[in-house]
């Protein structure tokens, strides 16, 4: 196989693509793949000595869903992560860390450890204030990981490894500078059109259908006029709300369950900081004294910083570095810390403001606790209940008799279908799990006693299921009849359009002809190829047929308000020369795509060969158990 790759590589262009593997491999991070820690059931097995577990997965799931999480804004879930393919990809990515290390073995390329460490010493992030190595940052970085020593060098010395097979046989990426130009010209080329929208509702000659037109229109679009299917039902519902009134509640199980609770019912205060960050103690000292002096904090950190404090906003004590937040929580407001120390560097602190915390009361919050010790204890009724109803069904009495004489709440339903809706259009306001339940259940015997979303129990019997059906057009006459209109309208201004057209191809005033059929022509602003102008009637689909136009000619679109007329006015030709800075991003994005493309078929050129072992069905199942 390497002497197949090796063959192939010869051209520049391949040895420069496969460049962005050693970049990829490089820059996915720091992951937990590398560890000892293993499980009896590995996610991957990849060749003799790679496993991938489940406590991998769950270590780099738990700092992706982080990361998303804080570029998001909001708190995204596993299920949400893994519905968006990210779970997924994890797993790939092991998997190819997972090949280029088993692929690294089978050649018999090693890596020194001294290697290893070399290149950890040479890490900028591990830097003191000297540039140099600095033991301490490196071993704070070590624990916020949860990593050892040992294991963080076996991971460089294995990512080592495997990328030398990639420097082996690849050179630097560059794309061919005629293909990205291009590239820059097709995308950026820019056309300007002017745009004649002919509205259906311009049309008044469409006429109404006779009885034999709206009987065919009937006929030829059934779907249109199509009823759901509708089902009627019994529905026994109990939630916890229900059993309520049969619960009492003490003063001293209020305070009691107040006492156990109290930190949720406690604000902590917070402290608008900000903070200058040095990693001279000389520096460190001169802000300090300039301070002392009587300078304001931000302008002594100007003098010596050249630089504008950093503002870290509002933020409780557990929210700033344990090397520091003792101190800065001791300060007054408007107070400025000395100097302290953390692996980051020199802290200096100024606290702007102080927003006191505070505490709810009792009373403040003793109607929600009595409502929630109420509510767990009906919780507790309502399955006693459940099991009840589940023996009374067993033993073979009816739905309606069962629920009635456990004074169960009986709802009958004559019609409803899938979205919740009676065969007049009304929202029935049941959840979405109960009409589920009741499409998911047999016409017959009752439902299994179902759990819903919302804490409650449901029974559903469906007593009676009218399939779908076309109503009779007696029913749908008039929605019908103007469908048939719009749509003789729709026909007739797109045959005007066409006539246009065509009447325009050997040239023409478009505007005159607009005047005269007292529409308004418009001239769209200069669109590329993807995007059009929407605003003046260029949409995508009509912007591409424009850039297949001569200057001059005429094509037909469509829009929502009728067909529009388009003629292309003017080209504007891309200038690659006149954007360098466009066209670096460009060669680079180029570069990336191909190289995406040809880093996958190595992929699986080495699952080709390398024995690979995978059990999605172990990562599914943590996604899962999440849910619950």
């Amino acid at each position: 196989m390497l002497s197949s790759i090796r063959k192939h590589a010869r051209s520049w262009v391949v040895k420069a693509l496969f460049g962005l593997l050693i970049a990829a491999f490089a820059i996915w991070g720091i992951g937990d793949v590398f560890r000892g820690a293993k499980t009896a059931k590995p996610i991957l097995k990849i060749g003799k000595n790679f496993e991938y577990t489940q406590g991998d997965f769950d270590r780099e799931l738990k700092l992706a869903l982080q990361r998303v999480s804080q570029m998001q804004g909001v708190q995204v879930t596993p299920q949400m992560f893994a519905a968006f393919g990210g779970a997924q990809r994890l797993v790939d990515q092991a998997e190819n860390k997972g090949l280029l290390q088993a692929y690294a073995e089978k050649l018999g390329i090693d890596m020194p450890q001294s290697a290893a460490i070399q290149a950890i010493q040479a890490d900028p992030n591990f830097a003191g204030a000297t540039g140099q190595f600095d033991r301490p940052r490196f071993e704070y970085f070590l624990r916020q990981m949860g990593q050892t020593e040992a294991q963080y060098v076996e991971m460089i010395r294995s990512q080592l490894r495997a990328n030398e097979v990639l420097v082996a046989m690849l050179g630097v990426i560059h794309s061919p500078s005629p293909l990205v130009n291009s590239v820059y010209g097709y995308t950026q080329e820019l056309r300007t059109a002017s745009v004649l929208t002919i509205p259906n509702a311009s049309i008044t000659d469409a006429g109404t259908p006779d009885e034999a037109a709206l009987k065919k229109w009937h006929e030829d679009h059934a779907d249109r006029y199509k009823a759901p299917e509708y089902r009627a039902a019994t529905l026994v519902q109990m939630a916890p709300a229900d059993f309520v009134q049969d619960v009492s509640v003490s003063d001293d199980e209020i305070q009691q369950e107040y006492d156990s609770r109290q930190a949720e019912f406690t604000t902590p205060e917070t402290r608008d900081v900000e903070q200058v960050v040095v990693q001279d103690q000389a520096v460190a000292d001169k802000i300090l004294a300039d301070i002392k002096g009587g300078k304001a904090f931000a302008d002594a950190v100007k003098a010596e910083t050249q630089g504008d404090p950093v503002s870290l906003g509002q933020v409780t004590k557990d929210k700033l570095p344990a090397d520091i937040a003792d101190a800065v929580f001791a300060l007054a407001a408007d107070g400025v810390s000395d100097a302290l120390k953390s692996p980051f560097g020199i802290h200096i602190a100024h606290v702007r403001a102080i927003t006191p915390g505070s505490t709810k009361s009792l009373e403040d919050v003793k109607a929600e606790l009595r409502n929630t010790l109420a509510l767990g204890r009906a919780a507790d009724a309502m399955e006693s209940v459940r099991e009840q109803l589940q023996d009374e069904l067993a033993g073979g009495a009816t739905l309606d008799d069962a629920a009635k004489k456990l004074q169960l709440h009986i709802q009958k339903i004559e019609a409803i279908d899938a979205s919740g809706k009676d065969a007049a259009g009304t929202d029935l306001a049941l959840s979405s799990d109960a009409v589920g339940l009741i499409f998911g259940t047999d016409a017959g015997d009752p439902s299994d006693i179902t759990a819903l979303n919302d804490g409650s129990y449901a029974v559903a019997q469906v007593t009676g299921v009218t399939a779908p059906a076309v109503k009779p057009l007696d029913q749908v006459k008039d929605q019908a009849t103007q469908d048939w209109i719009a749509a003789q309208q729709s026909e007739k201004a797109t045959e005007k359009a066409k006539a246009l057209i065509e009447k325009l191809k050997g040239g023409g005033d478009l505007n005159a002809e607009a005047t005269a059929l007292g529409l308004t022509l418009k001239i769209s602003k200069p669109f590329n190829r993807g995007d059009g102008d929407p605003e003046n009637g260029v949409d995508p689909v009509l912007a591409q047929a424009i850039f297949k136009l001569k200057p001059q000619e005429l094509t037909l679109g469509q829009s929502a308000e009728g067909p529009v007329v388009a003629r292309l006015i003017e080209v504007t030709a891309a200038k690659p020369e006149e954007h360098a800075d466009d066209l670096k991003q460009l060669e680079q994005r180029v570069s990336q795509s191909l190289g995406g493309d040809l880093q996958q078929a190595f992929y699986d050129a080495l699952k080709a060969e390398i024995p690979v072992e995978r059990n999605d069905a172990q990562w599914q199942s943590l996604i899962d158990q999440s849910d619950q």
